[in-house]
Parts: C-alpha cells; sequence; structure tokens
C-alpha cells in the first residue's frame, strides 16, 4: 500500500504546484466581474482577451507571471476576461481591441495601459495606480468628515 500512496503523491504533487501557479490570475465573468471590481478598497488590474487573437498569443504566460509575482500584494487583484465568453462585460467597459488592460477601483476604470509588455512594466504601473486611487480615496474620505 505505501508504494502506491508514494506514487500518488508524486503524481499530485507537482499538479497542486501547476494549479497553485495559475490562481494568481482570476478569471472574471458575466456573472463576478461587476461585484468584483467593485470591491471596496481593492484594485483590480483586468487583462481582456480572446483565444484565437495572435497578440493574446504572444503574450504567452505574462498574465500568469504578472499574477505570481503580485501575489501577496495587499488589495490589489489581477484578473482576466474572454471576451468571446463574456461580450457583455467586454461592451460594457467599452473593449473594441485586445488585448487590452485596464484597472478598475471601487467598481470604476480608473486606468488604460499602453506601455511596454513585460511583468516590471505591468507591476511598476499596477502599483503606481494603486498608490494613486488609495490617496484619492483617502482625500475623498477626508473630504466627508
Amino acid at each position: 500500500m505505501k508504494p502506491f500512496v508514494l506514487l500518488i503523491s508524486l503524481v499530485l504533487l507537482p499538479l497542486s504546484a501547476f494549479t497553485a501557479t495559475r490562481a494568481e490570475v482570476i478569471t472574471l465573468t458575466a456573472d463576478t466581474f461587476s461585484d468584483k471590481v467593485k470591491e471596496k478598497d481593492v484594485v483590480w488590474f483586468v487583462q481582456f482577451c480572446v483565444p484565437w487573437c495572435k497578440h493574446c498569443k504572444n503574450l504567452g504566460s505574462l498574465w500568469e507571471d504578472l499574477g505570481v509575482t503580485m501575489e501577496g500584494e495587499d488589495e490589489i487583484e489581477i484578473g482576466q476576461v474572454d471576451c468571446s465568453t463574456s461580450k457583455p462585460v467586454c461592451a460594457k467597459v467599452d473593449i473594441h481591441s485586445y488585448p487590452t488592460f485596464k484597472i478598475f477601483y471601487d467598481g470604476e476604470e480608473v486606468a488604460k495601459y499602453q506601455g511596454p509588455r513585460d511583468v516590471e512594466s505591468l507591476k511598476t504601473f499596477v502599483l503606481e495606480e494603486a498608490e494613486k486611487a488609495a490617496a484619492k480615496a483617502q482625500l475623498d474620505s477626508d473630504k466627508d468628515l
């Protein structure tokens, strides 16, 4: 019995590691998008893409790599919307080309990314935009007092 348990462990361990690295990017759908991007004090950096787009394919694992890099950053989530299956979401946020990268905070679009497509540039952008969003939210909160 023990060799069988060892064999199962050796098979499942690599699979669980693969699943864990993919989990940092959250798939958003027509059912989940609005509620997720409205989460209070959470910045969502979302990639809008379609499976048939050569530019999206050329990104390879870039978005997943960004998700792994951003893991542990408080209040920043990395999401992805497949516009071929979530057309209402993409129409609502005015997506006309792929891939498109947008930042949402408290349910509002706050920025669109148009820079270099590498993990460091994307990370720098989302951290800067998260800081701006938090500062604006603090300012708005101070006005209410």
